[in-house]
């Protein structure tokens, strides 16, 4: 009886501690809440003048659909840093394409603007005939002395007309002039999104935009000296932000392409065989470290490379060689254990270890300028206890920002 009661103790806690380790991993396996970022970037996938943007820049569209799939991929892998950035980038492509479609719709404005003036000219024409006409019936009714009255009446009528229609042509030229302004400064405020100055000069960006709407408000007001000296300051200030966001969205523009460049360095380096890879980071400056057990390279405590142990340098230069990753400076570094002689021959061999492999790379056509070549010593020891030999290494460093 009491060891019945025991054993259902036992399968008691057995079973709350499986409940309780299938909660966490729940919990650990639930997808976050979605980044704005990407919350945003499906809503601009959504806007009314996409079909227009895709068929203007259909390049654009794709790089952005593209990192819309990523951005979600990321967010229901639970990356959180790599969904944003994707999303942040799936919007700059979106809003570029927009900006060029809303540019050929403003083009397309401009044009029936000018439309209008050409009717207008064509109705003056008209007009012109018109009076010609009524002159030359004037000239027959001076001639009956009987009809002064109703000739006086006449030459009023078209006077009226004349004024009338000047007027008119002045205020459709007047309405093309300020609706040209409008279009300019909308143009200069969407280059500016383009460099996604509400991100990079807000102040400026916001200041340019209410500008603009202020703009857009007199010209239905009728207000159209006014507004065109709206759009003229409103063109102007979304041109400062577009030149002030520039810097700042070229950089983070690079460090995106440094980082896309240094994933497929690193899935290259990857596929070498004998070597390791790793990444570091110190500071703002990035290294992809590709790691060379040194008896690879030498035999026993020599520092040049032994006859037959080179063929493991022949991918690795024609990685540093390779087009893509030409920008990325590369240090040739020696290491050493920390023990069995002294500092000071420990940091000679390691740097004459590094001359030796950086040698060998020249010798297999990589631009000497690019390299550089130290040692460490056994400053930098990756292993102890009886892994310690692993510390004699040769690391070959790309360096990125």
């Amino acid at each position: 009886m009491k060891t019945a009661v025991i054993g259902r103790c036992a399968m008691t806690r057995a079973t709350l501690l499986s409940v309780f380790v299938t909660t966490l991993l729940a919990l650990g396996c639930a997808t976050p809440p979605k980044p704005r970022e990407l919350d945003a970037l499906e809503k601009l996938r959504s806007d009314p003048q996409m079909p227009a943007a895709r068929k203007k820049a259909p390049d654009l569209c794709k790089k952005a659909d593209k990192a819309l799939s990523t951005a979600t991929d990321k967010w229901q892998s639970n990356d959180l840093n790599d969904s944003v950035n994707s999303a942040l980038l799936g919007q700059i492509f979106y809003r570029h394409a927009l900006a060029l479609a809303d540019q050929d719709s403003s083009n397309a404005r401009i044009a029936d603007a000018e439309d209008t003036l050409s009717a207008v000219g064509d109705e003056q024409e008209k007009v012109q005939k018109d009076l010609d006409d009524t002159n030359e019936k004037i000239g027959l009714l001076q001639k009956q002395v009987q009809k002064d009255e109703a000739m006086k009446a006449l030459e009023a009528q078209m006077a009226a007309d004349k004024k009338s229609n000047a007027d008119k042509l002045s205020q459709e030229k007047l309405h093309s002039e300020t609706a040209e302004k409008i279009a300019d400064a909308e143009l200069a405020l969407k280059t500016a999104e383009t460099v996604n100055a509400a991100k990079y000069a807000p102040e400026i960006y916001k200041e340019a935009k209410e500008i603009l709407g202020k703009a857009q408000s007199e010209m239905q007001a009728g207000q159209m000296q006014q507004a065109q000296t709206s759009a003229e300051i409103a063109r102007k200030t979304a041109e400062n932000a577009a030149a002030s966001a520039k810097p700042s969205y070229a950089r983070d523009s690079q460090a995106e392409e440094n980082r896309k460049k240094a994933d497929a360095l690193f899935a290259e380096a990857s596929r070498i065989p004998g070597v390791a890879v790793r990444r570091d980071i110190r500071g703002s400056l990035q290294r992809m470290i590709i790691s060379i057990p040194a008896e690879l390279l030498f035999v026993k405590k020599q520092t040049v490379i032994a006859p037959g142990k080179d063929g493991i340098l022949n991918p690795i230069a024609d990685l540093i060689k390779k087009k893509e990753y030409q920008d990325f400076p590369v240090q040739i570094i020696g290491h050493t254990d920390s023990r069995g002689a002294a500092q000071s021959t420990l940091l000679a061999m390691s740097g004459a270890r590094a001359q030796s492999v950086f040698n060998a790379l020249v010798t297999r056509a990589v631009d000497v300028r690019r390299m550089m070549a130290s040692g460490q010593g056994g400053a930098e020891p990756i292993a102890d206890g009886r892994n310690r030999t692993n510390n004699f290494r040769v690391e070959v460093v790309f360096l990125y920002q």
